[in-house]
């Protein structure tokens, strides 16, 4: 009986990491073919040809003291609700939003792919300097975090020091470790943060 339930329990996460891989890879599709839009789809460029590129841009410009000026430039593009496609206003949701702002000289940048039902399901974050635990040298970081309805599937931390020019991998997995932890929320916060940004966006501008 023993062996027959190792096996039956092997076989179940086998099928558990196959199915997170089968999403993962969808997320990387569904990532590809948003970047693919939005590069057709900017402020210079709001017609391809086939269709007008819709989006919110916020364009924020603050003093902030110690720090200087403070700009972030944050985009919003949007999908069509499958069921009310036929009305001449179809409810919109979140699809994806890019940001780019910094603090005095240091430049971020952060990616937030949604699902329909507004889940955060990707998430791509630059920093240029931070450090993971206490007494570490600050290093450049990109986050990679994959999630499915909220939950993380799967994470890649990639990091370098100033002196080296490419970045390594300093984990993968999809049980996160403690010293990410305080990231890891902070970069979902802000995925909550600008869903309800956009949303109010969308009260103000397209109340029809």
């Amino acid at each position: 009986m023993k062996p027959r339930i190792i096996i039956l329990l092997c076989l179940m996460a086998c099928l558990q990491g196959a199915m997170a891989q089968n999403t993962v890879e969808s997320i990387r599709q569904r990532y590809q073919s948003m970047k693919e839009y939005i590069s057709t789809h900017t402020d210079q460029n709001l017609n391809d040809g086939a269709e007008f590129g819709e989006f919110y841009h916020l364009n924020v410009r603050q003093w902030l003291p110690a720090t200087g000026g403070h700009l972030e430039d944050t985009y919003f593009y949007w999908g069509e609700v499958e069921d009310n496609e036929d009305l001449v206003y179809p409810d919109h949701y979140l699809e994806f939003v890019t940001t780019r702002y910094n603090f005095a000289a240091r430049n971020y940048y952060e990616e937030y792919l949604y699902d329909a039902d507004g889940n955060v399901a990707f998430i791509y974050a630059y920093n240029p300097m931070t450090a993971m635990e206490d007494g570490a040298d600050d290093k450049e970081y990109e986050f990679r975090f994959y999630m499915n309805k909220g939950r993380l599937i799967k994470g890649i931390i990639m990091q370098k020091g100033y002196e080296q020019q490419t970045f390594k991998e300093e984990w993968q997995g999809t049980k996160l470790p403690a010293k990410y932890a305080d990231v890891y929320s902070g970069y979902m916060a802000s995925a909550n943060q600008l869903k309800e940004l956009f949303v109010n966006i969308e009260k103000r501008s397209y109340s029809y």
